[in-house]
Order: C-alpha cells, then sequence, then structure tokens
C-alpha cells in the first residue's frame, strides 16, 4: 500500500495456527476498508506464519519475534509497526462482527482530539459456540476514577486508541504478564477521554489456554497493578482492592488472605464479601474452593469461577 491506512489492527500469536485464520477473516471482512493487519507471530514453532500468509491480502503483515516474549511484547511490537492513525487491537482466538471498526472510526471523528480511546461492546461464548455474558459499555468521558475502581473496559479486543496516545503513554508494560491490558487503559485514561460504542461488536472466546486460567497468575497480576497505581486510589477503593485480593488468595494462602483482609477493612471496613470469605476460610480450602467457585460464577461470570489453583 503507498497510502498508509486509517487503522492498524495488532494481532498477537503465539502457536494459534488452529485458531488465528477465524480472527484474521474477522478483519478481512470488515465494512470499512481503509486498514492493515499486523499479524505478530510471537516465536511459534507451529503453522502460525503459514496461516497468516495464507490469505493473499496485501493489507495483512506478518511480523516474527526470534523468541517467545510475551503478548504485551507483541502488541508492542505491532504498535511500533502501525502507519494508522488508529490502532485497534484484536487478540488471535477472539473475532469482530463486521462493522466494529467503521463504527469506531466514525465515534473517533465525531468526537475529535478529545477521545483518545474508544471500547465496545461484547459477546462471551464458550468452546460451544454457547452465549454466557453479553457486556455492553456504559462509562465514557473523564473515566481515571473509574477505572482505578474496576476495570470495566476489559479484554483488549474491544479497544482502538488513537496511534499518538499510545505513543505518548509508552504502550504495554512489558513487565507485566497479566493486567497489563488493564494498566495501560489507566495510563491512558490519565491523558484523554474515552468514547464507547453501545453495540455487541466483539465475540470473546473462552478458551482453556488462556494465562487468566490461573488463580495465581490473577492475583499476581492484580497485585502488581494495585501496588504501582494505589497512589492515584482513595483508601475506599484500594480497602476494596485488597479485599478482592484476599477473597482470591482464601483458595491457597489462608495465612496472607487474613492479612490482606485486615489490611482492606482497616481502609475501608464495610466489606460484607471479605467477612464472608474469612468465615468461610474457616472451613477448609476445599470448601472454602467449592463455595468461591459458586460465588465468582455468579458475579464474575466464567473467567474466575473456571480458573485453576
Amino acid at each position: 500500500m503507498t497510502n498508509p491506512p486509517q487503522v492498524s489492527v495488532v494481532i498477537p500469536a503465539y502457536n494459534r495456527a488452529y485458531i488465528v485464520g477465524r480472527a484474521i477473516r474477522s478483519v478481512v471482512a470488515q465494512t470499512f476498508r481503509e486498514w492493515e493487519l499486523i499479524v505478530v507471530d510471537d516465536g511459534s514453532v507451529d503453522d502460525t506464519e503459514r496461516i497468516a500468509q495464507a490469505f493473499g491480502e496485501p493489507r495483512i503483515r506478518y511480523l516474527r519475534h526470534a523468541r517467545r516474549r510475551g503478548p504485551s511484547a507483541a502488541r508492542n511490537t505491532g504498535i511500533h509497526a502501525a502507519r494508522g492513525a488508529y490502532v485497534s487491537f484484536l487478540d488471535s482466538d477472539d473475532e469482530w462482527f463486521e462493522g466494529k471498526l467503521a463504527s469506531e472510526v466514525a465515534l473517533f471523528e465525531s468526537a475529535g482530539e478529545r477521545v483518545g480511546l474508544v471500547y465496545t461492546g461484547k459477546m462471551l461464548v464458550d468452546e460451544h459456540e454457547r452465549l454466557h455474558m453479553v457486556r455492553m459499555p456504559r462509562v465514557e468521558g473523564r473515566v481515571h476514577g473509574e477505572l482505578l475502581e474496576w476495570d470495566f473496559i476489559g479484554s483488549c479486543s474491544r479497544v482502538s486508541v488513537r496511534k499518538s496516545v499510545l505513543d505518548s503513554v509508552g504502550g504495554f508494560d512489558e513487565t507485566l504478564d497479566l493486567c497489563e491490558d488493564w494498566d495501560l487503559w489507566l495510563r491512558v485514561a490519565k491523558v484523554t477521554q474515552v468514547g464507547c460504542v453501545r453495540e455487541t461488536l466483539v465475540k470473546r472466546h473462552l478458551g482453556s489456554d488462556q494465562v487468566s486460567g490461573s488463580l495465581r497468575a490473577i492475583c499476581a497480576g492484580k497485585v502488581r497493578l494495585v501496588e504501582r497505581h494505589s497512589r492515584d486510589m482513595s483508601p475506599r477503593v484500594l480497602g476494596n482492592h485488597l479485599g478482592t485480593l484476599a477473597i482470591l488468595l482464601g483458595n491457597y494462602d489462608r495465612q496472607r488472605a487474613w492479612r490482606m483482609a485486615l489490611e482492606g477493612l482497616k481502609l475501608h471496613w464495610f466489606q460484607p464479601g471479605v467477612f464472608a470469605a474469612l468465615t468461610a476460610s474457616l472451613l477448609g480450602r476445599g470448601p472454602y474452593r467449592f463455595l468461591f467457585s459458586k460465588w465468582s460464577r455468579r458475579w464474575h461470570g466464567l473467567y474466575i469461577g473456571r480458573a485453576a489453583i
């Protein structure tokens, strides 16, 4: 292509030959046509390269890491190579509906420079294509305070960001193995406004091989996220995060869970869930794990409820 595209789509992939084609097809099918797709192979040892190059589409670029460096590094490689004014992220196991890019670009252009990040609605399906959740975005504007409380933006597949904003905040933190997306959204929301498209435009596939399927990884990622942004948090928000971490830790480290819970309750005492979790932990790990799974599936969908220790 001689003229720069308006949107650069970045797909990080590691040993995803069996599934990445679906994600690529969903980009090729977009009604908005001024895009380039950058597939960043993070050191795969399967046929990911062959699948990515088999489309014969000149707008698809394939880049490869010599060794595995992690999804944050792969996304940053894509950001650095991007030529578009906007960068859209798509995980290799997810897919878009055909109007996603058109709706996002229209919002960017109508809002002007004041909006630097746009996110959309998503649906979550399991391995059998059964629908388990639809999440529609509602929060927009100056959202840094709300984002400190919880990551309502979520997965990268829902998000497009102005390239200039990504350059100014430094992209993804490659030292974070989890919560790296939340960390980036927080840094972006400090310098720009966030817009949302109230349409379900992303299909998220709940797989068994996701990094986020480990409770220990979830805890480790959130601990680092909270440590990094705690100075911006009110006592109530920080206390709530520590309380949530205590509930997670109760699955495998009761002593640390109690210490974390007490620290969180000192900052914000009204956390009924934490008191319930402390009581349940006295029953032992097996009963606690059972009750935790029931609670998390009810309130947090399938992500945490399915997570193994």
